[in-house]
């Protein structure tokens, strides 16, 4: 799984060297910058999941970033957090005006920065997983095949209509769903187990005719996708009817 990317951009070095350590000590991708320029520049081409500004900067205030990047329709999404000086209120008026998100004082807490940083991104997930979720839906839903996407420990992410139809699972059925639950039921050429525990990439398989399901056979091809540890995050299963024409 990736980790989650913060630009950091201070024209102090030693700040961001301190704010390196401490993100990187998070399980964070820690992405610099040195002036306005190229804290844009960055924000744009290395599309970082968070953004900690800090507001004087050399060619560009933080302010200024702060402004393009939320006049900018590819950028605008990304949370901001603007560095301040301690107790400076206008500093933040003027952070709020410019589209900030949060502030943080120098000198920095580790425990303040890592809950701001922590929080925002919680915030952010359920906006763009939800896009990503209805871009999906939208290309399985114009294909001719069945397709299930699991996660690794085969619970349903994503169905379309057509392996509803063919697996005979009904809609109020994917409130909590398992393919092997279905899977179960059915007549398949190969034993359940084995399935389960193959580290084979990829396994072609048959869904038999029985007296429930399916009419017809279904030819079936199961794909898990392994991280770098051998463990399985994803499985996707795509049936097809064998009925003749």
């Amino acid at each position: 799984m990736n980790k989650p990317k913060i630009l950091v951009a201070d024209d102090i070095k030693q700040n961001v060297k301190l704010l390196r350590v401490i993100l990187t000590a998070s399980e964070f991708d820690v992405i610099e910058a040195y002036d306005g320029e190229e804290a844009l520049e960055k924000a744009k081409s290395e599309n970082p999941d968070l953004i900690l500004l800090d507001i004087m900067m050399p060619k560009l205030t933080g302010y200024e970033v702060c402004q393009r990047l939320r006049a900018d329709g590819t950028t605008k999404g990304i949370p901001i957090i603007m560095i301040t000086a301690l107790h400076e209120m206008e500093d933040r008026i003027k952070g709020i005006d410019a589209g900030a998100d949060d502030f943080i004082s120098k000198p920095f807490n580790k425990t303040e920065l890592l809950a701001r940083v922590k929080s925002l991104l919680r915030m952010r997930q359920p906006s763009v997983k939800k896009e990503e979720t209805t871009i999906l839906d939208t290309i399985l839903s114009g294909l001719a095949e069945g397709v299930v996407v699991t996660d690794g420990q085969w619970k349903i992410k994503n169905i379309n209509q057509t392996a509803k139809e063919l697996l005979n699972i009904q809609e109020t059925d994917t409130e909590n769903p398992d393919i092997l639950q279905y899977l179960s039921h059915t007549n398949l050429s190969l034993p359940r187990d084995t399935l389960v525990s193959t580290q084979e990439k990829t396994t072609d398989f048959q869904i038999l005719p029985s007296n429930t399901q399916p009419a017809f056979p279904l030819s079936a091809r199961m794909t898990k996708i392994f991280d770098e540890s051998g463990n399985i995050i994803n499985i996707t299963l795509i049936v097809k009817s064998e009925e003749k024409k």
